[in-house]
């Protein structure tokens, strides 16, 4: 359908984060809400703790709750059902380790809902879109019918059209606006309207929340204001937020708060990185041709190239999956490298930052920047931007994928040549020729158990394949992946039967050597053995047997 300026409807995914956060910081101007207390006071359930430390509406709305990524096999339209069935671990101390994470916009967007008494969109409808001008805009889930015409269809990367996708997460994304409803919005956010906050309140939401005396250097690299993000370009104080769908759905809006100037970008198009990297050239365009200034330069320090040396590695970002099944995969999906690409310089992907102060990297023509952490000399964190935390790598967590690589192919082997074996003995006896004695019941239990193994590696294979397919809308809880759940627990099964199959194949070697078995014999019980054992590991290291599915 073609784009009608005035009425056409786009789905702003995670940009629908600020008007949560607004709302949020509504009921704290109103003293229903303390953003420093913990959130335990005006919830109805109880957050697995890990930490001492108080968890607080301040840590929501910056992303620095601590939590683990979260995903949903199940999509949902109640936020009650949302927050509280499976909610994820927490695994950083609150305040400390920035991780973007829709959960815990969600839980904000459910405090105003418990606070306030109303349902989350009918008072963000109420008290945040309709004062700020958005007469046409919704959270709700699907459209209303008045309006459901006006919404064009995403697109996959093939070009086949993409029905709408419910989301679990909802105050963290289910935003639907026209281009008029959002220039409103953001002539009231430039305008800091009284109408939605006080003066005071608008410059605390983009101001830093959590400061340097939390993140140390890693704050060098922007912070989070309370739900907006804070960036720089061309030395220009920027606040904004990006928003993407898995249907194909990309966003972005930037505000120049001293220039009081905006910029609004969201379009339909396929999920791939062009299609969403062209909103950054736009924005980056937008400032070069409006807001020019003098491109960024390398400090010129002699140390720089070992400093980036010391950078330069493999690591994990914050936002993924720590506690889950999924974690044993985390290193192939989502790992970052950082290159040194000499003088100093460092690259990320396609994109080359340039240290502009010791341990602050920059990019030259774009807003990306990298800051690290450093204690005793060594490099403990970096920040890539306000709600991102890059960890090192550990030789554990390097080992994961292909200790998994190296047993399937040694499973393969001793199952394979099992019925080979069998084979070759049954043509020997038909040719009258001497054979040895058959394989005995142990040997046949421990090969049992290889297979079953390799039967829990195929699947758990299978499982990896379609959460790299589908990972945006476990993300944010679109899309029904129910049937998941029988399947992974059936890998899980699998995956402890050969466990257990160790104490067989270790008496099969065993038995095997005292009996002088032959070394073909011989060879494949310490084969099985040797990969039954380093699979165990394998299972224990990347949680591949805990009971919580979350995704």
């Amino acid at each position: 359908m073609a784009v009608d300026p005035q009425k056409s409807l786009f789905r702003v995914a995670s940009v629908s984060k600020i008007p949560t956060s607004i709302a949020a910081m509504q009921l704290v101007e109103q003293g229903k809400v303390d953003l420093d207390a913990d959130i335990s006071a005006y919830l109805d359930f109880e957050i697995e703790r890990r930490f001492d430390e108080p968890l607080t509406l301040r840590h929501l709305l910056t992303h620095s709750a601590g939590f683990d990524e979260h995903g949903s096999l199940t999509p949902t339209t109640d936020l009650e059902a949302y927050v509280k069935n499976d909610p994820p671990a927490q695994v950083f101390a609150p305040g400390t380790t920035p991780g973007y994470s829709n959960y815990g916009m969600a839980l904000a967007g459910y405090i105003v809902q418990r606070v306030s008494g109303q349902p989350f969109e009918a008072y963000v409808r109420e008290h945040v879109l309709e004062p700020a001008g958005m007469t046409s805009s919704t959270y709700e889930q699907p459209l209303p019918k008045d309006m459901a015409g006006s919404l064009g269809p995403g697109y996959t990367s093939t070009g086949e059209e993409v029905p709408f996708e419910l989301m679990g997460a909802f105050p963290a994304g289910s935003l639907t606006v026209s281009a008029p409803d959002f220039a409103a919005f953001m002539n009231a956010q430039l305008s800091r309207s009284p109408k939605l906050l006080r003066e005071e309140t608008w410059e605390q939401m983009w101001s830093p929340g959590l400061g340097e005396e939390r993140l140390g250097n890693r704050a060098k690299a922007g912070e989070m204001g309370l739900g907006y993000f804070e960036l720089s370009r061309h030395g220009r104080r920027i606040v904004e937020h990006s928003g993407d769908l898995p249907s194909g759905w990309h966003s972005k809006f930037e505000l120049y708060p001293e220039e009081k100037t905006g910029i609004f970008i969201s379009y339909n198009g396929d999920g791939n990185e062009a299609s969403s990297s062209l909103r950054e050239d736009l924005a980056q365009g937008f400032a070069d041709r409006y807001f020019p200034g003098e491109t960024v330069k390398a400090s010129g320090s002699k140390d720089s190239a070992e400093r980036a040396r010391q950078v330069a590695g493999s690591y994990v970002p914050s936002r993924t999956y720590w506690t889950t099944f999924m974690s044993a995969w985390m290193p192939a999906y989502s790992s970052v490298s950082i290159e040194h690409a000499g003088d100093g310089k460092l690259k990320v992907d396609e994109t080359q930052l340039v240290e502009v102060e010791p341990w602050v990297w920059r990019q030259v023509d774009g807003s990306t920047a990298i800051a690290a952490q450093v204690k005793d000399g060594k490099v403990v964190s970096l920040s890539q931007g306000p709600a991102f935390t890059l960890l090192p790598m550990t030789l554990l967590q390097q080992a994961l994928v292909p200790v998994f690589g190296v047993c399937l192919v040694l499973l393969l082997v001793v199952t394979v040549a099992w019925p080979v074996g069998a084979l070759r003995r049954r043509r020997a006896l038909r040719r009258g020729q001497e054979v040895g004695a058959p394989v005995p019941w142990l040997t046949r239990v421990a090969r049992g158990g290889g297979a079953v193994a390799l039967a829990a590696q195929l699947t758990w294979t299978l499982l990896l394949v379609v959460m790299a397919t589908n990972m945006y809308s476990l993300y944010d809880g679109s899309g029904s992946f129910t049937w998941l759940i029988p399947v992974a627990r059936c890998a899980q099964v699998l995956q402890a039967l050969g466990v257990v199959a160790i104490i067989p194949a270790a008496a099969d070697l065993v038995m095997s050597l005292r009996r002088r078995a032959g070394w073909r014999r011989v060879t494949m019980s310490a084969i099985l053995l040797t990969a039954l054992v380093a699979l165990a590991w394998w299972a224990w290291a990347g949680n591949a047997l805990v009971l919580s599915l979350g995704m």
